[in-house]
């Protein structure tokens, strides 16, 4: 499988096409050393039979979870396929190999065009700049020839062990997150308090989130002792799911809420539902920076 290695001074970045157009591997320059961030595995092949168990993926056009594939969009009943726990999961870009549009030593930009599993045609396309000590991951969601509902996100998956033996810490400055039932939202908020409480970056120990906070303020943080890392959102972003399986940490921004389709059809505001038109893309970015001490 063919990748794009990216540098920018002191960040290294991975790019793999084929493989749902993901970033496979950021790696940051720990005293000489390159040190890896992201749970991915050796050969980015294997992601092509585990496209949403690894490495940072982009989720279009729609983030996380739709309720059993099925939503309504201007009185017609619209369905896509499902995966675990008989929801539609994370869009289909990462389901599909991307296009290399252009490359350069710190950037490339990336396209596909959506497969028959999304009704109403259009593509997505990335780009991806690397920074001294970051990246910048832009996203774009077009339409072809009608509007669609829409959305995107990005679902990396961090590794616990950055720093061995050092609990890692989430900070996501939001007051409300969605009550769910089957891992689908209900349309009520709930405070962030107790368990989903992360505005005083606790460490996570035994908290199992899989948690959507809604309008966080500012940036999302994730640390490893003295490795952190912010993640700054374009206004779109306004959305993030907290997942912490016992295996990674996943710190997830994205335009709206899980199952936002289903929610805007319901009459419920502020979900983040976007519509997309030709020449009238949705469009987002979402840059990550990292520091080691201090």
């Amino acid at each position: 499988m063919d990748v794009i290695t990216l540098r920018g001074g002191r960040t290294r970045a991975t790019i793999a096409p084929e493989a749902g157009g993901r970033l496979h591997q950021l790696e940051i320059d720990d005293a000489g050393s390159w040190l890896s961030l992201l749970r991915a595995p050796q050969d980015p092949a294997r992601a092509l039979r585990e496209p949403t168990r690894w490495s940072s993926f982009p989720m279009a056009p729609w983030p996380n979870r739709i309720d059993g594939g099925r939503f309504l969009w201007r009185g017609r009943v619209y369905q896509v396929p499902t995966g675990h726990g008989g929801h539609a999961l994370h869009g289909r870009a990462c389901f599909l190999p991307w296009t290399v549009e252009a490359v350069s030593a710190h950037a490339c930009r990336i396209s596909v065009t959506f497969d028959r599993a999304w009704p109403f045609g259009g593509r997505a396309v990335q780009e991806f700049e690397l920074l001294d000590d970051g990246i910048v991951q832009r996203i774009e969601v077009h339409a072809r020839r009608e509007p669609f509902p829409a959305g995107a996100g990005w679902h990396p998956w961090f590794r616990r062990d950055v720093r061995p033996g050092v609990d890692v810490r989430l900070l996501v400055d939001a007051d409300r997150v969605y009550e769910t039932d089957d891992m689908i939202p209900t349309g009520w908020l709930l405070p962030a308090v107790r368990q989903y409480d992360l505005r005083g970056y606790p460490p996570l120990a035994g908290r199992r989130l899989d948690t959507c906070y809604r309008r966080p303020r500012g940036p999302l943080r994730i640390r490893w002792g003295d490795v952190e890392l912010t993640m700054e959102g374009s206004p779109e972003v306004t959305h993030a799911v907290a997942y912490t399986p016992a295996a990674a940490v996943c710190l997830e921004p994205q335009t709206c809420a899980p199952d936002a389709f289903n929610l805007h059809a319901q009459g419920i505001a502020g979900a983040g539902m976007r519509v997309v038109r030709p020449g009238r893309p949705l469009a987002a970015a979402t840059t990550w920076r990292w520091r080691i001490g201090g």
